[in-house]
């Protein structure tokens, strides 16, 4: 099995094949973020260090969030209008919204803190399922535990709501404890949970990655009886399935005396059996809970027998029965018909083994043979909006069947969690057509060939239900307004911190609304309305002294949104129109020492305008220098400047990050992503390739503990991929550390700043614990998950505003 996998497990509130009967109200999981507010207001604003988000969506909107599964993840499960995936933790995705929340986890591997809130646990690899009383139940390799839905008792503890517990396995890998209790057993790698009918937890018990493991199947009974042929007592473990030994032996004897070689997946069907993908053998076997006749043949309880698969790794069988087929069975799942759903991984393809002739999925099924329902074999990520059956998957791990009966799948290779539509109708937010297929969680922006599934809504509605897509800058102007760069939806939107008249329209105080881009990229224009313009990747944003909004992007030149009619930079400006203010829109270097709009820079990242002299400047990333449009004449970063004309103040166009000490224009930078200006009137540039920021100084003198030469370069911090810089009203300077997910300050003076006590020139982190991922709303900023910031700016009332980019969001830290 790739060692990359992650999975997913579905229950269905109707459950009639898995009989979880229990009304599975999980409204709690998908609240807002508490406070969320506009910058500026709002409960965050009274407690300094609070991160918040301020635009893109209640929990962010799944399909706009990239969802690594780095060395595993959680699989997922779903109940009523909720779809858990595990993405750095256990997220919910709302069947309805398509907006995602964390419930459990933050995504770090380390102590659980069993007994606590399970929102600040740490879980690495994970399976889910539910209970019949609702609550979350997380396998995590060495134990199993439980979240709790409402306060009360369950597997003989007492437990408070939304708090996690241990109920299985003493978190050391092996195997030990059977017939004992079930927290002091051992486990080697449980990744995967299911529920039968009687309450007990199946859980297979495989290996890690390549190792030998246990390959095993097991239970902890949840009452006192005789499950699988086993007397069983409530609250111990047992062995139902495996001998220990990799390989396929034993069908049609007792399931404790055969081989399973790598079981990944489990499910219970509505009689008490447990299913198990023995990935390993490449079949789908089943241990009888009860003797009967089971999927067309007799079974005796305890026993086991393979249902599905001929022991081949490859594809062959379609249209034919289930046992004469070739498949890689990854994980597993029964639809409310009885149907078997399998991730067929190998061959990247869903699959389905009807339980009773009819049509379902949109296909006649005859009884005990197999068919495809997604995938046409190849591998990739087309076909979203289209039959599901003619769609490229990439290595599917598991599937689910949700509320509704769409079959969910973890499209692993792609890191794109998908759906196959039952019926035709709403869901995720999605307009969805039976049998064809669509993509609800996960960006496919950063996939070969792009992505059909960019997120734009919201746009005249309140920002935190509002969609933006992989947003890489911000800014906030002297009226609270919140200027957002929203990359992947190629739009500059605006959060309006007031109501009245902005950029030529009128808004409402905590709105979002588009002011540039109208989502083309064909045919960029100046001297038009801001929202008849097409943009390419608009990155970097800024606001004059004036409050006219400046950006760049990938067309090669810097433009001004006008904030009001009026005259500015010698140009006469009609209020929310665009204006081109540096660079030709040529790809290129030249005109340095000309008229800024005569020159040619190519794809810049960043802009930023200097305090007191309204210089511009530049981060001309893909010419590796940094450039400055004076505003006035005069002398600054050594070189004498023209009003209206470009110079190069940084880099000579080589890359490698040399030169510090020497002159700025004689250094090389490598994709100088980000700009910013301090008081001092001193450069600061994220060298981003190099992996530091540097200062350009504007005049002789010490600044950040080190002596400094007009025109200068010097690095000040080492960092891992800084993509923008800024610094904040009490000096100090902000880093977006977009490859360590974290947001970190240098003190400029000593005290307490973003509720932190700082000493001067010490560097500390302000936000992000330093995976990729999403938590921590509402909560101190260092221990929330952040996901390639690539944006930081100042905010109103001493907050910072981070961009934090694969989450699509803007997020708020209270200063």
């Amino acid at each position: 099995m790739d060692a990359a996998r992650i999975g997913i497990r579905v229950l269905t509130r109707a459950a009639v094949p898995l009989a979880v009967t229990a009304a599975l109200s999980l409204a709690w999981a998908a609240q807002p973020a508490a406070g969320a507010a506009p910058p500026g207001g709002g409960p965050f604003a009274a407690r300094a260090g609070t991160i918040s988000t301020v635009a893109g969506g209640v929990g962010g909107p799944a399909q706009a969030t990239t969802i690594g599964f780095p060395l595993g993840g959680c699989p997922m499960a779903a109940a009523g209008p909720d779809l858990y995936i595990g993405s750095g933790g256990l997220r919910d995705v709302n069947e309805q919204s398509g907006f995602l929340t964390t419930v459990a986890g933050t995504g770090e591997a380390g102590p659980p803190g069993f007994g606590g809130l399970a929102t600040q646990a740490d879980l690495g690899l994970c399976g889910a399922a539910i209970d019949q009383q609702g609550n979350l139940v997380i396998a995590t390799r060495t134990t199993v535990s439980v979240v709790a839905h409402t306060t009360g008792t369950f597997y003989g503890q007492a437990m408070n709501a939304k708090h996690i517990y241990r109920v299985a396995g003493d978190g050391h890998e092996g195997f030990a404890g059977d017939g004992g209790t079930a927290t002091k057993a051992e486990f080697f790698d449980a990744e995967d949970v299911a529920v039968d009918p009687a309450g007990n937890l199946v859980i297979p018990d495989n290996r890690a990655f390549i190792q030998i493991g246990n390959e095993r199947v097991r239970v902890v009974a949840e009452r006192t009886g005789t499950f699988y042929g086993i007397a069983m007592t409530a609250g111990d473990v047992y062995t139902i399935a495996g001998n220990g030994t990799a390989g396929h032996t034993g069908d049609g004897g007792t399931a404790t005396k055969a081989e399973l070689n790598e079981p990944s997946g489990v499910a219970a069907d509505s009689t008490g059996n447990a299913l198990i993908a023995d990935t390993g053998s490449n079949r789908i076997r089943v241990v009888a809970g009860s003797t009967g006749t089971f999927y067309g043949r007799a079974m005796t309880a305890g026993d086991i027998y393979t249902i599905a698969g001929n022991g081949s790794f490859g594809f062959s069988g379609d249209g034919g029965p289930a046992t004469k087929a070739g498949l890689n069975p990854a994980g597993l799942r029964l639809d409310s018909h009885g149907n078997l759903v399998i991730a067929d991984f190998a061959s990247n393809r869903v699959r389905v083994v009807a339980a009773r002739s009819g049509t379902f999925y949109g296909r006649q099924m005859t009884a005990g043979d197999i068919y495809t329902i997604a995938g046409n074999g190849g591998s990739g990520h087309t076909g979203n909006g289209g039959p599901a059956t003619r769609a490229t998957l990439d290595q599917p791990d598991a599937v689910g069947l949700d509320d509704a009966g769409n079959v969910v799948i973890s499209d692993s290779g792609n890191s794109l969690i998908r759906v196959v539509a039952e019926n035709t109708g709403t869901y995720y937010g999605k307009s969805m057509t039976a049998g064809d297929i669509y993509t609800i969680a996960g960006s496919t922006s950063q996939l070969p060939g792009g992505g059909d599934d960019a997120g734009f809504n919201g746009d005249g509605g309140p920002a935190t239900a509002a969609q933006v897509f992989a947003p890489r800058g911000a800014a906030t102007d002297s009226a609270g307004d919140l200027l957002i760069a929203d990359t992947a939806n190629l739009r500059i939107r605006v959060v309006a911190g007031s109501t009245g008249t902005f950029f030529g329209r009128a808004m409402t105080a905590g709105d979002i609304y588009t002011i540039a881009g109208d989502g083309g990229t064909s045919n960029p224009s100046n001297g038009v309305p801001g929202t008849k313009t097409d943009m390419i990747l608009p990155d970097g944003v800024a606001v004059d002294p004036s409050g006219n909004l400046l950006t760049v992007g990938d067309d090669d030149q810097v433009q001004i949104v006008a904030v009001r009619m009026g005259t500015f930079y010698g140009q006469s400006m009609r209020a929310g129109f665009i204006y081109g203010l540096a660079g030709s829109g040529i790809p290129g270097h030249s005109g340095d020492g000309g008229p800024a709009l005569d020159a040619r820079m190519k794809v810049p990242h960043g802009v930023a305008v200097a305090r007191g002299s309204g210089n511009l400047v530049i981060a001309d990333t893909g010419n590796n220098r940094v450039r400055v449009v004076a505003e006035r004449p005069g002398t600054y970063y050594g070189i004498a400047m023209t009003a209206g004309d470009i110079y190069d103040v940084a880099g000579g166009g080589r890359t490698g990050g040399l030169g510090d000490g020497g002159l700025g224009t004689k250094a090389s930078l490598e994709r100088p992503d980000g700009v910013a200006v301090d008081s001092a009137g001193n450069l600061v540039i994220a060298d981003t390739a190099d992996n530091e920021v540097r200062v350009v100084a504007n005049t002789t003198g010490k600044f950040y503990g080190i002596a400094m030469t007009a025109g200068h370069i010097y690095a000040v911090a080492n960092d891992d991929l800084p993509a923008a810089v800024a610094v904040d009203g009490a000096g100090n300077l902000v880093i977006a550390d977009t490859g360590g997910a974290q947001v970190q300050v240098i003190a400029e003076t000593s005290g307490t700043f973003y509720g932190i006590a700082m000493t001067a020139g010490h560097t500390y982190v302000v936000a992000g614990r330093g995976g990729h991922g999403f938590s921590g709303d509402g909560g101190a900023g260092p221990k929330a998950e952040l996901s390639k910031p690539d944006g930081v700016a100042t905010g109103p009332g001493g907050s910072l505003l981070i961009a934090d980019t694969s989450n699509s969001r803007i997020r708020e830290l209270a200063g």
